[in-house]
């Protein structure tokens, strides 16, 4: 009887998953846009991490078979949801499809909608031959290629320049070159080459920078094997996360592990060898990193700032490119066992040359000589309805503490109420450091938030949170300690199954150049889906800030999707009388290619985007056009990057071939 009742439940969660799939089908550029959020926008490698994550849903895992440290590498699953999903495989042997992640009460609609673009369940476990030879691998390998050319149709000031006068060395053209392989589970491999605009392909080695890595998985005792470009993260993020790091509205888990470098970022990420040993309750791992640095030097030969853009167009630019060697050995043990965790983490780094801060008061407490060491302790320990976890770290440097501690408590399966501590002297630093910060550093910082996630009825999704944040050490264009509050809520209501309306408001008080400044953003957006292909999209943006005046932008987009083949548009009209008013929206582009265009004066600006894949679909061309025209201005930008017209168009052209 027992069986029949779940033979019967697995045919209706089957039914519900294909009904879900069929009725609204979730694309790639569903997950962008619901990823995307405004305070990602000036972070520097958000872009970058996305581009791994594209990179990961092009081959997506099977679900029955996936590790932990596989699906560690999706940041907005936790280690309960992880936790549960292999609980649940276990228990019934397997999924047949993903609609039985309805069964596990953690994995609500968004998380099963975003689920579905990593892992598949295509295969009945009892069917599947999984073999470790070379041979078998390579039998059931798959292969991308893909390459990508960005054409301006305009120049900017710095090629007017002869380079020994100050002027960019190379073509106006970008271009990179990638190639990817995946086998199963247990092999993968990439290599990588790009050259930036500016920047010199002869005399400069061909393109700027290149990249590589080869990947063994989960043989015996071997959790991860990495050679070459890696990232590594673990804790909460304050010794070492060169990965995603937990934000304050998107709650994105800290990286977790050793995995590979798949995307195009020149700073942070490590070159080398790591490897991950583990059994039933242990993990090891240990990484050995190499590498060579741009630096801006002084006149002694020390470095005063470390440069992270991988820029490289001019003589003075080249100078500073690998001008500085580093190298590092870092190490971590992590025990896990009836929901209590632990572990201890460390790094060894040392430069070439010494760094000096400066004279400046706020780069006081900036790293100075060329030995780092740090070493932190995490812990933690998760129940059905209560978690709690954090991390103590201390640098040798100057010996400084950081700790951050949050406890997370499921009120019900519709509210979980999250609170945080965190503080960060300023005498702490460490290089690879990310965690959640008000500032780009983890230094210098103590705050507390406590957040709200809800679901009050079925269609309204809620999320509020309020953080205070204290600065002991002067920042910069300080000169005394600072502090600040924020306060953010947003609401998203499905009015009907096709339409979706949502609000975003935050207040955030904060003290800037010696002066408090107080700046209100809203968002407002409505969606329609009609059908199956089209998509509609209507979104306001305001920000206003005292004795600034107020900045707003009106933007529609459509998107046509189909099996083979997709158009989408982008159209804003912005008005943002000043700097501080500035509004950034995330915009519609190709595949691996994410972008913030920031909105600042006036003018409209259109993004218009189209794919096909064909032959077989081993085949996509992608195309993107871009125009931008300012009614305030008859140039735009400064320096260098000065374009002399109010009109700046773009051309980007891509190919993707698989077999």
């Amino acid at each position: 009887m027992k069986w029949h009742k779940n033979c019967i439940l697995a045919c209706i969660l089957l039914m519900q998953g294909q009904f879900f799939c069929a009725q609204t089908p979730y694309t790639w550029q569903d997950f962008v846009e619901d990823m995307a959020d405004d305070q990602y926008a000036e972070e520097e490698n958000w872009s970058q991490h996305m581009e791994e994550l594209a990179q990961l849903a092009s081959n997506p895992m099977d679900i029955n078979t996936a590790t932990r440290e596989q699906l560690q590498q999706l940041p907005f699953l936790n280690d309960e949801q992880i936790e549960e999903i292999h609980t649940y495989i276990f228990l019934h042997g397997g999924m047949r499809s993903l609609g039985e992640l309805m069964a596990i009460s953690s994995i609500d609609l968004r998380t099963r909608r975003f689920l579905s673009l990593f892992v598949n369940a295509d295969v009945w476990p009892y069917d599947r031959k999984d073999t470790l030879s070379l041979k078998s691998m390579l039998k059931h390998s798959h292969h991308e290629l893909s390459t990508r050319v960005d054409i301006p149709f305009y120049y900017r000031l710095g090629y007017s320049y002869p380079p020994d006068k100050g002027g960019y060395k190379g073509s106006t053209l970008y271009h990179n070159l990638r190639y990817r392989l995946t086998s199963t589970k247990h092999l993968e491999a990439g290599l990588s080459a790009e050259k930036d605009q500016g920047e010199p392909f002869r005399g400069n080695k061909g393109w700027d920078h290149y990249g590589g890595y080869l990947s063994l998985h989960d043989i015996g005792i071997l959790r991860t094997l990495s050679f070459g470009d890696f990232r590594v993260g673990f804790g909460e993020g304050l010794v070492v996360n060169s990965g995603f790091s937990t934000g304050k509205s998107g709650m994105i888990q800290p990286t977790q592990g050793v995995r590979a470098k798949r995307g195009m970022d020149e700073y942070n990420y490590f070159r080398g060898l790591a490897t991950t040993l583990g059994g039933k309750h242990f993990n090891g791992s240990v990484w050995l990193s190499y590498r060579r640095l741009d630096a801006t030097l002084r006149d002694d030969g020390t470095v005063s700032t470390l440069l992270t853009n991988g820029l490289h167009r001019t003589n003075s630019e080249l100078d500073r490119k690998h001008n500085l060697k580093s190298m590092m050995a870092g190490g971590n043990l992590t025990w896990k066992e009836h929901g209590f965790h632990a572990g201890l983490t460390g790094y060894y780094q040392r430069f070439h040359r010494d760094f000096s801060p400066g004279e400046q008061v706020y780069r006081h407490y900036y790293p100075s000589g060329r030995d780092f060491g740090v070493i932190g302790a995490n812990y933690g320990y998760s129940h059905v309805w209560f978690k709690v976890s954090g991390e103590t770290a201390y640098s040798t440097e100057k010996g400084g503490w950081a700790t951050l501690h949050r406890a997370s408590w499921k009120i019900s399966d519709k509210y979980m109420l999250t609170a945080s501590h965190r503080f960060y002297s300023y005498k702490y630093y460490s290089f690879y450091a990310s965690a959640l910060s008000e500032n780009s550093r983890v230094q210098n910082e103590s705050g507390g938030m406590l957040r709200l996630d809800a679901t009050p009825r079925g269609r309204l999704n809620v999320v509020a949170y309020i953080d205070f944040f204290y600065n002991p050490w002067p920042r910069y264009s300080m000169t005394h300690s600072s502090q600040g509050q924020e306060l953010m809520a947003q609401a998203e209501y499905q009015i009907k199954r096709n339409n979706t309306i949502g609000v975003r408001y935050q207040l955030k008080r904060k003290e800037e150049s010696d002066q408090m400044r107080l700046h209100n953003r809203l968002r407002l957006q409505y969606t329609h889906m009609q059908g199956k292909w089209w998509r509609l999209q209507s979104t306001l943006l305001m920000h206003s800030v005292d004795a600034g005046g107020v900045g707003w932008a009106l933007s529609q987009r459509v998107r046509f999707k189909k099996e083979d083949g997709g158009l989408s548009a982008l159209l804003t009209y912005f008005n943002s009388p000043n700097y501080a008013t500035r509004l950034f929206q995330y915009e519609p582009l190709l595949t691996n290619m994410f972008r913030f265009p920031m909105y600042y004066g006036k003018g409209f600006r259109l993004a218009t985007s189209a794919h096909y894949t064909f032959w077989k679909q081993r085949l996509t061309a992608e195309v993107l056009y871009s125009i931008t025209r300012y009614t305030d201005r008859e140039s735009q930008g400064s320096g260098m990057q000065l374009i002399d017209s109010p009109w700046k168009q773009d051309l980007s052209l891509q190919l993707r071939f698989r077999i």
